[in-house]
Formats: C-alpha cells, sequence, structure tokens
C-alpha cells in the first residue's frame, strides 16, 4: 500500500503555495486596476473629442438653417435647426456624464452648455423677428453682430475642452509604458508558479485518484447493498401474497367449522384458530404494505372522498370497543370542511385506522377525541386537511417519540398491550403520509396522553362528488332525487333550452337561462349558480372563451361546468375532459343528462326524496334465485340469527362482527345449498371488507325482508 505524504509537510506546501499563488494574483490584479484606470482616461478624452464635435456640428446645423430661413422666409430651411436643437440636448447631457467625475472640466461644460443655451434662443428671436416683422427686421438683428460673437467665442470654449484631456493622456503614456512592464513580468512569475502548482497538482491527483478508487468501490458496495434490500423487499411482497391465500382458506374454513361444532372445548379450539389466524394475517398486511413502500410500488388511487364519511367510517368502525372500555370516543369534522376532496379514500381510511386503533388500545379510560379541519390556501381549489386523534391513556416516553414512526420500533413500556401489534402500524402511516405529501407529529405530555397531528397539503377539492352520492346505475331518472339547485343553461338555440327546461319540468330546481357567451359570464357572476350547462359553439362569445372567463372571476373557480356539443371529433373530446368538469354530447337523453349533473349535484336524503316512477329506490342485496323453497331448518336458523345477533349488527354495525355475521350466513347457505342466501351473505361481506358503511347499513336493515323472501312463495333454495 502507497505511504501517504507526511501531514505536516503536505499542509506545508500546500500553505507556501496558497501564500505565492494569492500573492501573485494580488500584483496582477494591482497592475491590471491601475493600467484599465489609465485606459479609462484615455477612453474619457476620446470620448470627449467625439462629443465636443458633435456638439460644434450641431451648432453649425442650426446656425445654417437659422441662417437659410431669415434668407428665404421658408419653414423648410429650419428642420436642421429643429433636429439639432432636440440632438443638442441629448448630446450635452452625455458631455456632462463623460466629465462629472472632473469638477474643472465640469464647470466648463456647464458653462458651455449656458451658452448654447443663449445662441438657441438667439436663434428663435432672430426667426420670431423674420415671420413677424420680415426680412429686413431680421437682418437688422444679424447685423449687430451679436450672433456671431457668440459663436466665436462657443467654438472657442469647445476647442478649450476638446484640448484638456490631451495632457492627461501624454503624461499617462510613461507610466502606462512601467505598467505594462510590471504586468509582464508579474505574469512572468505567475507561469513559473503555476508551473510549479501544476507538478504539486499532479502529485496531489495521484492521491486523489486513489481515494477516488476507494471511494468507488464504497459506493459499489452500497449499490449492492440497497440492490439487496430492494430484493428482500420484492420477496417479502410476493411472498405476502403468497401466505395470504392459504390463510384466507383457514379463515374461510374455520368459519364453516363454528356453524358445525357443538362441543363447548371444541368452539374453543376453534376461536384460537381463527384468533391466531387473524394475528397473522394482520402481521402479513403490515409486512406487504411495508414491503409496498419501501419497494416503490405503493401507488396512490385518487377519487372523490368525503371527509365527513371517514369520521362516519371511524366512529363505525371502533364505537362498540371504546363502548366496551368505557371510553369517550368522538370524531367530528369542521362543518364547513368540503365534502369532496381528491384523495385516496382507502389510504387515508388506513391511517386512521391505523391511529385510532393505537388510541383505543392504550386508553384505559377518559377519551379518545378525532378532529378533521382545513386551512385555506393561495389556490382556492386545494386545501390543506389537518387530522388531529387525542387520547388520555397510557401516553408516550419523551426518548421514544421520534422511534414510534421507526418500523418494528414500540414505545417498550406496555408490554401486554404491544405484544398484540406488529410495530408496523406508526411505520406505515408515516410512510403512507409521506406519500401523499403531507407531515405527521407526535406530541405526549407527561401524564396526559398522546397527540398525532396530521397535515396533508395541496389536497384539491373535487367538484365531482363521491361515489356513495352519484346516481345508481340502470335506475330511472328522477331530478327530484337530488338536491334542488339553480342551474345556469345557456345555448343560442331556442329550441334546445326548450328541451333542457321539459326534462327538468316538475322538479324543484330552478334554472336560468342565456343565449350567448357574454350573457353566460354576466348571468353565473350575478346569479352564481350551483352547476352550469354551456354550449360550445355560440356567436361572438363562444363557450371556452365564455368558460375561461367564468373560471377567472371570483367565486367561480370551482363551479362545476358541464360542455354541451354536437361535435364528433375524439381530439376535441380530449381537450373538453382536461378543461370543462365533464361534457354532454348532442343528441343527448334524459338520463345522460340526469348521470352527468348526479356527479356534481348531492342526492337528497331518502326521507325526503321524492320518488317518480320506479325512481331509485335504497340499495338491497340479492333477490332470492329461482329454485325449491328454503327448508324449514335453514328458515329456522334464519330466524334465530335474526332475533339474536341481527338486532346487535344493525344497531351498532361493527365491521368485524357484521364479517362474522355473513360467514355464518355464507355457511348455512353453503350446508343448504342456497345460492342466493350464499350471494347475499358474499355481498355483505365484501360491503364490510372495503367499508362501504352506506351500502352496507341499507343491506343490513334489508335482511328481514330477505329472509321473508326466502320463506315466502318465491322459490329460493334447493332441498
Amino acid at each position: 500500500m502507497r505511504r501517504q505524504p507526511n501531514r505536516v509537510i503536505y499542509q506545508t506546501v500546500v500553505v507556501v503555495w496558497l501564500t505565492l499563488s494569492i500573492g501573485s494574483v494580488v500584483v496582477a490584479m494591482a497592475t491590471w486596476v491601475q493600467l484599465s484606470a489609465k485606459l479609462a482616461s484615455a477612453r474619457q478624452a476620446f470620448d470627449l473629442e467625439v462629443c465636443a464635435q458633435q456638439v460644434l456640428r450641431l451648432l453649425v446645423d442650426c446656425e445654417t438653417g437659422e441662417r437659410g430661413f431669415v434668407i428665404t422666409g421658408d419653414e423648410n430651411f429650419l428642420e436642421p435647426m429643429v433636429v439639432g436643437q432636440a440632438e443638442l440636448a441629448t448630446e450635452l447631457n452625455h458631455l456632462v456624464d463623460i466629465v462629472r467625475d472632473d469638477p474643472v472640466m465640469l464647470q466648463r461644460v456647464v458653462a458651455l452648455r449656458d451658452g448654447i443655451a443663449v445662441i438657441l434662443d438667439r436663434f428663435e428671436s432672430v426667426n420670431r423677428a423674420r415671420r413677424t416683422q420680415g426680412f429686413t427686421a431680421a437682418q437688422g438683428i444679424v447685423a449687430t453682430g451679436e450672433t456671431k460673437n457668440m459663436l466665436d467665442k462657443l467654438r472657442n470654449d469647445l476647442g478649450q475642452i476638446r484640448q484638456m484631456p490631451g495632457h492627461l493622456v501624454s503624461n499617462h503614456l510613461e507610466s502606462t509604458r512601467k505598467q505594462l512592464l510590471r504586468a509582464s513580468l508579474t505574469s512572468l512569475a505567475a507561469g513559473i508558479l503555476g508551473i510549479g502548482a501544476g507538478g504539486f497538482a499532479f502529485w496531489l491527483s495521484r492521491l486523489m485518484m486513489e481515494q477516488k478508487e476507494r471511494e468507488h468501490a464504497l459506493v459499489e458496495a452500497k449499490l449492492q447493498a440497497e440492490r439487496s434490500n430492494q430484493e428482500k423487499t420484492v420477496f417479502l411482497a410476493n411472498m405476502s401474497h403468497e401466505i395470504r391465500t392459504p390463510m384466507n382458506s383457514i379463515l374461510g374454513f374455520s368459519e364453516l367449522l363454528e356453524g358445525e361444532l357443538h362441543e363447548p372445548k371444541h368452539r374453543q379450539y376453534l376461536k384460537s384458530i381463527r384468533s391466531s389466524a387473524g394475528s397473522l394475517l394482520q402481521l402479513i398486511n403490515d409486512v406487504l404494505d411495508m414491503s409496498k413502500i419501501e419497494a416503490g410500488v405503493l401507488e396512490l388511487q385518487p377519487e372523490p372522498t368525503n371527509p365527513h364519511e371517514i369520521c362516519e367510517f371511524i366512529h363505525t368502525v371502533f364505537a362498540e370497543s371504546a363502548i366496551r372500555k368505557q371510553v369517550n370516543l368522538e370524531c367530528k369534522c369542521a362543518e364547513d370542511l368540503p365534502r369532496a376532496l381528491l384523495l385516496d379514500r382507502i389510504r387515508l381510511r388506513q391511517i386512521m385506522v391505523n391511529l385510532v386503533g393505537n388510541a383505543v388500545k392504550f386508553t384505559d379510560r377518559g377519551s379518545i377525541n378525532v378532529r378533521l379541519n382545513w386551512e385555506k390556501e393561495d389556490s382556492s381549489s386545494h386545501i390543506t386537511l389537518t387530522i388531529e386523534v387525542q387520547d388520555t391513556g397510557v401516553g408516550i416516553p419523551p426518548d421514544k417519540l421520534e422511534s414510534i414512526f421507526k418500523p418494528f420500533v414500540q414505545a417498550g413500556e406496555h408490554h401486554e398491550k404491544e405484544k398484540l401489534g406488529t410495530g408496523l402500524g406508526l411505520a406505515i402511516v408515516k410512510r403512507l403520509t409521506e406519500a401523499m405529501g403531507g407531515t405527521i407529529v407526535a406530541a405526549s405530555p407527561a401524564g396526559q396522553g398522546s397527540t398525532f397531528r396530521l397535515r396533508l397539503p395541496n389536497i384539491p377539492v373535487s367538484a365531482r362528488l363521491p361515489e356513495g352520492e352519484q346516481q345508481l346505475p340502470g335506475v330511472e331518472s328522477d331530478f327530484n332525487d337530488l338536491e334542488p339547485a339553480l342551474l345556469l343553461v345557456v345555448d343560442d338555440n331556442e329550441e334546445n333550452r326548450r328541451l333542457i327546461a321539459s326534462m327538468f319540468a316538475g322538479s324543484d330546481h330552478k334554472l336560468e337561462f342565456g343565449s350567448d357567451g357574454l350573457e353566460a359570464v354576466s348571468k353565473a357572476r350575478s346569479l352564481r349558480p350551483d352547476l352550469i350547462l354551456l354550449d360550445l359553439r355560440m356567436p361572438g362569445l363562444d363557450g371556452r372563451e365564455a368558460f375561461a372567463q367564468i373560471r377567472n372571476s371570483p367565486g367561480l373557480e370551482m363551479t362545476p361546468v358541464i360542455a354541451v356539443t354536437a361535435s364528433t371529433l375524439l381530439e376535441e373530446q380530449g381537450g373538453l375532459e382536461k378543461k370543462f368538469n365533464a361534457h354532454l354530447r348532442k343528441p343527448f337523453s334524459k338520463q345522460e343528462l340526469f348521470a352527468e349533473v348526479s356527479h356534481f349535484l348531492p342526492r337528497r336524503a331518502k326521507a325526503t326524496a321524492t320518488t317518480a316512477g320506479g325512481g331509485a329506490g335504497p340499495v338491497r342485496g340479492p333477490e332470492p334465485a329461482s329454485a325449491a323453497p328454503a327448508p324449514a331448518e335453514l328458515r329456522a336458523e334464519l330466524d334465530r340469527l335474526m332475533a339474536e345477533e341481527w338486532p346487535g349488527i344493525r344497531d351498532n354495525l361493527a365491521i368485524n362482527e357484521t364479517k362474522a355475521f355473513a360467514g355464518k350466513l355464507e355457511a348455512l347457505a353453503q350446508r343448504w345449498t342456497c345460492p342466493a342466501l350464499c350471494d347475499y351473505a358474499q355481498s355483505l361481506a365484501h360491503r364490510a371488507e372495503v367499508y362501504e358503511v352506506v351500502e352496507l347499513e341499507e343491506q343490513v336493515n334489508h335482511f328481514p325482508d330477505f329472509v321473508r323472501q326466502l320463506s315466502g312463495p318465491l322459490p329460493a333454495c334447493a332441498n
């Protein structure tokens, strides 16, 4: 191995080299500064000469113009004088700028400027006399000789001004020669030092190359470690997926066995199997999420999301657990929080479940408060969503506040509670929050529980409503199913306006009409409608231009605008999708119009909605299939479940209990070969799995009707 140079020698050589180099640079800079000053003086003398010649030329032009006008009386002869007067002001100002730093020269130039002003006034006096009194009067003024004497004096002054910098240039010639010689010697010394520095640099470069080779080896080792870590992460992700398949079978058949086992000992064994399998599945899910995040394959899926529904979801999931521990759980949204935000609803729910789940697990008394609020950003179409989860639980030690967000790290003081978890929940929360562009911080004052605060900035406010508030497909269109709103319809064709009015006839909505783009902009600003239907091709201001003006109007930045067009060009359709909130293509039906409008107007509460001729009803489970009536044993078991378990499911709507209830129904369906019941159970389990709270509640409430249909004259099951 090459021996490294002695540190003292190295430092000494570097200091000497830097000192000599800096000294040569300083000498060279001083030399060139002085030389530059001399060159600047010479340049000033040259500029002064040129400017003085220009002033003299312009004076001659003025005199020539004045003389021609006096002799002929023709105004055209005054053109050189008019141009000369304008340019004289500029040249005299330039002359003042050149000599501004020389007081003597500045005084002479100012005197020259005043003299030129006097002679120009003299020229004007002669011209006025020529215009008003004629040639003889003007000639009399010129004949006095005063104008000539003034011009001669000005020429003499200009000559002296031009000659003054000359001696400066000659005086500087000798000093300039010396400065050039000094600069040459300095450059020679700097060159010699540069050669020495080059040799020294070559020696240093050898050392640096060796250092680079060592650094390269370290980088390669780091890249190899990162590749190994990525391969490990991908392996974990693949294994997690593979393990989930048999785990689902274990859990599924355990649920089926629950209806078959009657001995308490066997049921206890089965309960232990299901509990262990559930814990293992939760661990697999956590590892899978972490592996996805670390591998960079976790993609967010933004969709219109109602934060108020997130609050209802949290209460539904954790209310029963909190009540069982006698802990008061409250989840509140700010009243003015927008009801449609564009973000990943599933991942936001996952964050909330982890945070609130931890709060419930570590809180044995007191309360848990969840608050969702928002802050307005500069852009009116984006907000900052803030979430706070505060509990009165055991708290977090101060030295653990940062490390709790690391994978597999737990606070370490509550082993009985922590052994139920994987230590990945908060790590997943932090990674998901950061993936959504937000931040999370934790605080835990001594003896006062814990508080987690999330900030998710730059969240777009969606004009499109969440799916749960839109029209269900395949049902008759009734505009009264939507909350009453004010709509602005703009179309230059009267028949089209009458058609839309007829489609809304009998509804509670109010329609205002416009016939061109200007009227669209004016009425939009004055009426502030909830929704605008805007035709594109109109005379004067077309739909696109009107849309741009509407969007630039304060308070209308987020008003939904549906473009109405008869065009069939695909490229034009792409442009509409990027600019407008939606578009309708002519001709369109009432159902198509309703489908688009329902994306932006919320549905009425079911208690107040008016259903017209087969309008949308509540979500129902699968209807009984065509087969033999349900056996008496199955009907008895369903009646027992409806009497004993269904009321608790209906009142609490706890997700885990609902899935267990669906599992029992599916086991009964398979035992008695009842496809309709199997479809109902699977649909119920799916809605619980994806947390479709509103649809889940409706389907649970529909269970008694479903049982009656199975027991009635309609065929349902096979014997």
